[in-house]
């Protein structure tokens, strides 16, 4: 059986000491940690809620203050541009969607007011192979493990949002974002591709404001 492997970037995470990490708290939802990211329907509100806990948990560690949810606009023009991405299979901040081909140009269209913006975009398969060597047992049924024979399974809302924000925050850029002291909104829309390789890909943008 072959094995596989699907490479990430990895960085170094902020040192803080013990007592400063155990009084930040990434708690997420039982219904986030219980449940499984569909291919359709995502619940976009319950994957938004469960990303924001994860960044403010490490906003907690660098003793930042937490960031707020942007509000319904900003989370459809984030979904939006996931769909652009998940349609095209292209991961970028420029879209060919009129009024709305960069993160300048999104912001506005939201209607909401603010003095400065980022974004970080991510892909992450539906199933837990990222960062790791894995086996395929049944490619059709979609059942994978680990090198060791332990399942791989779908990704839940809880895991999903773990995942993608660790992966930004191996990358300086989006680490930048995420820790960012001038920012105090935020927000995150995904998109589905299931004719992608693994049974599919999770396309995400998630943008903040200040």
């Amino acid at each position: 059986m072959k094995a596989h492997i699907i490479a990430v970037a990895t960085g170094a995470l902020l040192a803080l000491s013990v007592t400063a990490a155990d009084a930040c708290s990434r708690k997420v939802s039982s219904k986030a940690a219980s449940t499984e990211v569909p291919e359709a329907r995502i619940d976009q509100k319950l994957l938004d809620q469960a990303v924001r806990v994860e960044v403010n948990y490490h906003r907690c560690r660098a003793g930042l203050s937490p960031v707020k949810d942007t509000g319904r606009k900003m989370n459809g023009i984030a979904e939006s541009h996931s769909k652009w991405m998940a349609k095209t299979k292209k991961l970028s901040h420029n879209s060919t969607v009129s009024g709305k081909q960069d993160l300048t140009k999104r912001l506005k269209a939201s209607g909401l007011k603010f003095r400065t913006g980022s974004e970080n975009i991510g892909m992450v398969h539906r199933y837990q192979i990222d960062k790791q060597r894995f086996k395929i047992v049944s490619a059709q049924q979609c059942q994978f493990t680990t090198m060791d024979g332990a399942p791989l399974p779908a990704h839940s809302y809880a895991s999903l949002a773990r995942h993608i924000v660790d992966l930004w925050m191996a990358s300086p850029g989006h680490r930048t974002n995420i820790l960012s002291r001038d920012v105090n909104r935020t927000t995150v829309g995904t998109a589905f591709t299931g004719n992608a390789q693994h049974c599919g890909q999770f396309w995400i943008t998630q943008n903040f404001v200040g």
